[in-house]
């Protein structure tokens, strides 16, 4: 059972991303549309309940469109969305929106704020644009856009906004290749999961941290970004200069690595940040970095809780350590070129 899920996963399903265009639904979707017909959905929310609750493999194909809405999926089975593109290796030409706008301040919890919740293994994304739109607030601000907690999660050529805790990268292994991430504080975060973040361009809007890992423990989860881009916001609050940070500790033993990443932004020169000034959080924490370029490092002063690693240093952090040695059985690898 288990081999032939994966040449149906593999061998049918994820061609589909390769072609240069995705402008029509791949045999046996489940198709939303803003115009739907007899047999289709005018919803994303309505599409993933008329899945069967099995192990079943399913997708979904959504045609153009904003979609207002806010959305589980928590399946037993895979399930795979596909956004409308004309190219599929470009988050620029996505044309499918799903939004919705939440804050702790309304919500029970930080994933209940979460626009899209994932909670299926083998769960993967492409070419969706996925907002929280609640904005900024000075307590209780927390806006995710998209709360993941399967394991073998892949989002490809997507794009997430929100300004505070944008990605909740929370648990299981997982993997961002080709998208866009936006916000300011903490936004992209978790506690359990394991992260490989590759070709992505990570954007930051307002003063805050990208990355607050939320390890508690010396266990083998890291968020790993590989061949980044950290840029500003082409809207971004002139409290940027200076007051943006590549991580804070949230956790204990907060573990990120950022390698061969270009970086404009203008961080502040210190690179890393403690949780608090009151609560430093720093003793147990690895905040590494190889071959950081760009003016947004081009004055680093890096405090010592911050590890500069060598060469030899670096290569042990691979996609495989990171998310695990079968990542070429699940992972899109056609976004890794």
């Amino acid at each position: 059972m288990l081999l032939s899920l994966a040449a149906f996963i593999f061998g049918s399903v994820l061609p589909a991303a390769y072609a240069a265009a995705r402008t029509s639904p791949p045999v046996g979707s489940v198709v939303v549309s803003q115009n739907a017909t007899a047999g289709q959905f005018s919803t994303l929310s309505s599409a993933v309940a008329s899945l069967p609750n099995d192990d079943s493999t399913q997708t979904i194909f959504i045609f153009p469109g904003t979609y207002k809405e806010q959305v589980l999926v928590d399946r037993e089975g895979p399930v795979t969305i596909f956004g409308w593109t004309e190219n599929t290796m470009d988050f620029n030409s996505n044309t499918v929106v799903l939004a919705h706008n939440a804050s702790l301040a309304t919500s029970s919890s930080d994933d209940t704020t979460g626009t899209l919740r994932i909670k299926t293994n083998n769960s993967r994304l492409y070419n969706l644009d996925i907002r929280n739109d609640f904005g900024v607030a000075e307590t209780n601000g927390q806006a995710i856009a998209l709360s993941q907690y399967g394991s073998q999660f892949g989002a490809y050529a997507c794009r997430f906004f929100s300004y505070q805790d944008t990605l909740y990268a929370n648990e299981g292994n997982q993997v961002y290749l080709k998208s866009y991430i936006e916000g300011a504080v903490d936004f992209i975060f978790g506690r359990e999961g394991t992260a490989y973040f590759y070709g992505n361009t990570i954007a930051t809007k307002g003063a805050g941290c990208v990355t607050a890992s939320g390890r508690e423990s010396n266990d083998t989860n890291l968020y790993l970004f590989e061949s980044n881009t950290v840029v500003a916001a082409s809207d971004a609050f002139s409290n940027i200069t200076g007051k943006t940070f590549l991580g804070r500790p949230w956790g204990d033993f907060a573990k990120v690595v950022f390698k061969n990443t270009v970086i404009t932004a203008p961080l502040d020169e210190a690179i890393w940040s403690v949780w608090q000034p009151t609560d430093p959080n720093t003793e147990d924490v690895f905040f590494a970095e190889f071959n950081s370029t760009g003016p947004g490092v081009a004055d680093a002063d890096r405090p010592s809780f911050a590890t500069l690693l060598d060469s030899s240093q670096a290569a042990q952090y691979t996609i495989a350590t990171t998310v695990g040695s079968d990542w070429a059985t699940w992972v899109d690898t056609t976004y890794l070129s």
